[in-house]
């Protein structure tokens, strides 16, 4: 039974759904999942070693709780940190392949739960959806299409019956039992929701003030929101608070509204994308935007992936491919594409011939061969036209022809015998069976964890404590949720934007009496640091938490860092060493509307001595 529209026929829950729009979302998540690799190895050793800013010894003494799991736990050194990373990078790899996507989606949830259970004071709202996501695909199949593993499914029915059809891309649909896909759809509009709720608690959201505050900080904004907050008027920053608002409220009624679906989905969908694209183009929020944008290729629907596919191939006229060698790594391109596109002929005489490609003809008998084949074949791929450009690039085109050809070593496959039995209709290895065992089994875990994600968040609407705070309380519910990851709230500016900002100054005065920022090796000023891109963003809600929190261990921490830089990793000698050193937070209030900017002011964060003679 196909998956219907209307939430409220139990097909909409226990439907069966076409899987293409989660293969297109591991693609996207994938390529967020290296980018977030990558970008951790610079912070390696500043985060998650012993002799960075928050070491292991720290953590454990005061900081972490008891339900919490992390493989980080057992790093020590910036080397293995580094190679932990370089780690999910391979994975995420594999992911964006879609070689063996259930495995690889498993440990992808468990290196993302390890990282962020180790360094949590570095993580925002951006981190915490790549982790419930990593959580929620675990329960998904992924690899239906644009994938290894799909690919490897047609290749092991062709070995089988050696009959090119079966090896061919079909028009057959891949579909999954639709209720876990139901849960990530409703996860992330539990976002909106309760970022919702939690707004309703502050006035500047009900007053319209909400975005006047929010493009006053300086540290979250980009240059483009510095400008529009400088000409924008305050009754339009009021009408697009308002609008956040409605996006927020309207969003999970939208998307799971009875009647009228696809249209109000496409509407929520419409509404939603352009609140994160505005956000993306006026505020530096590390990957908030972006991994939301690529949370919506769930919601698709696969007729509108198979029309943009279509606008995306390039049109060409009907090829006939023929076929001298099985060791041409030609042949293995053929396996992605339909046979409505590519006819291959394989009535060939001296089939053992070694070459380095086949030969396609148009159906006008022009010939084409070795780059140009390539080109026309790549031409009918899913996304041909964005596949073309690249193959433009040398080293693409080498990449991906030394690893075709030993490929090709590697499969052995038979050659084509159009008279063998075609297996296709007889044994479909592209789809799972489910049956009524294992759909209850998912539909009884998933529906518990989604209860106890819910009930998270319930109580924080009742509990405004701090997170550091809540979190201690012993119940067997907020347990289960924090040690699988799906600890989550959402405070997106909420109950209010933050009304103070600023950053982390610390003046370090040496024995000879030079003062310095330690942070920047230059003298104190009141310049903030501000970061537009890249792993420095990681920085931004460190130094936040550090001012909001009495984190008096990590502070501690941090001062005993400096102390080891200069006077153990740099060698000083007696006379010129580092004496003592203050954390600051230099910080200037928000300023209500139609009022005068406010000067800085400091507030001292920590005061520290790095020898007992010059305790203060």
């Amino acid at each position: 039974m196909i998956a219907t529209t209307n939430i409220l026929q139990s097909g909409y829950w226990f439907g069966k759904l076409d899987t293409r729009p989660l293969s297109l979302f591991r693609l996207f998540f994938a390529c967020l999942l290296i980018k977030n690799a990558i970008y951790n190895i610079p912070l390696a050793g500043d985060f998650f070693s012993d002799f960075g800013y928050l070491p292991r010894l720290v953590l454990f003494d005061s900081l972490v709780r008891t339900s919490r799991f992390s493989i980080m736990d057992s790093i020590s050194h910036t080397w293995m940190a580094v190679g932990f990373f370089m780690i999910w990078i391979v994975v995420a790899l594999c992911l964006l392949l879609g070689y063996r996507t259930k495995l690889f989606s498993i440990i992808n949830f468990v290196i993302v739960l390890s990282v962020h259970e180790r360094n949590v004071y570095i993580l925002n709202g951006a981190d915490t959806v790549i982790r419930i996501l990593s959580f929620w695909i675990m329960f998904v199949p992924l690899g239906n299409y644009y994938s290894i593993d799909a690919l490897s499914k047609r290749f092991a029915l062709y070995r089988k019956s050696s009959n090119i059809k079966d090896l061919r891309v079909n028009d057959k649909l891949h579909t999954t039992f639709v209720f876990p896909v139901r849960m990530i759809q409703l996860q992330i509009s539990i976002i909106y929701l309760f970022s919702f709720f939690e707004k309703m608690k502050g006035e500047s959201w009900k007053n319209g003030e909400a975005l006047y505050y929010a493009l006053q900080l300086k540290s979250l904004t980009l240059p483009t929101g510095d400008w529009v907050f400088e000409i924008t008027p305050l009754w339009v920053m009021s009408a697009l608070s308002y609008f956040t608002l409605a996006v927020e409220a309207l969003f999970v009624f939208l998307v799971f509204f009875p009647i009228g679906q696809p249209f109000f989905k496409l509407v929520a969908l419409g509404m939603g994308a352009s609140f994160h694209i505005s956000i993306a183009l006026t505020m530096s929020i590390r990957d908030f935007s972006l991994v939301m944008l690529i949370s919506y290729l769930i919601f698709c629907e696969p007729d509108w992936i198979l029309e943009i596919d279509s606008k995306m191939r390039k049109s060409l006229q009907k090829l006939r491919l023929i076929i001298h060698s099985m060791n041409s790594p030609l042949w293995l391109l053929i396996a992605m594409t339909r046979e409505a596109d590519i006819i291959v002929d394989t009535n060939v005489t001296n089939h053992k011939q070694i070459d380095k490609f086949s030969a396609i003809y148009y159906q006008d008998g022009n010939r084409c061969q070795g780059l140009d084949a390539w080109v026309a074949v790549v031409s009918y791929f899913p996304m041909g036209n964005l596949l073309l450009y690249a193959l433009r690039f040398d080293f693409f085109r080498l990449c991906i022809r030394s690893l075709f050809t030993v490929w090709v070593k590697y499969l052995v496959l038979p050659y084509p015998d159009s008279s063998s039995v075609i297996l296709t209709n007889q044994q479909d290895l592209n789809t799972l069976s489910i049956d009524n065992f294992g759909r209850i089994s998912r539909f009884i875990v998933l529906f518990g964890f989604m209860f106890g994600v819910v009930w998270y968040n319930l109580s924080y609407l009742v509990d405004t404590e701090d997170l550091d705070e809540v979190l201690p309380v012993n119940t067997s519910i907020s347990d289960v949720v924090r040690i699988v990851g799906l600890w989550q709230r959402w405070q997106l500016f909420a109950p209010y934007p933050r009304t103070i900002d600023g950053w982390i100054v610390a003046p370090g005065k040496f024995e000879d009496g030079t003062t310095i920022d330690l942070r920047t090796g230059n003298s104190v000023n009141d310049e903030m640091k501000r970061w537009f891109w890249g792993p420095g963003m990681r920085w931004k809600k460190y130094e936040a938490n550090l001012y909001r929190k009495q984190y008096k261990s990590i502070k501690f921490a941090w001062a005993a860092y400096y102390c080891r830089y200069y006077n153990v990793i740099e060698s000083r000698s007696q006379g010129s060493r580092l004496a003592t050193l203050e954390l600051h937070y230099r910080f200037r209030r928000s300023h209500a509307p139609e009022e005068d900017l406010n000067e800085y002011e400091t507030s001292v964060l920590w005061k520290h001595w790095c020898f007992s003679e010059y305790k203060y």
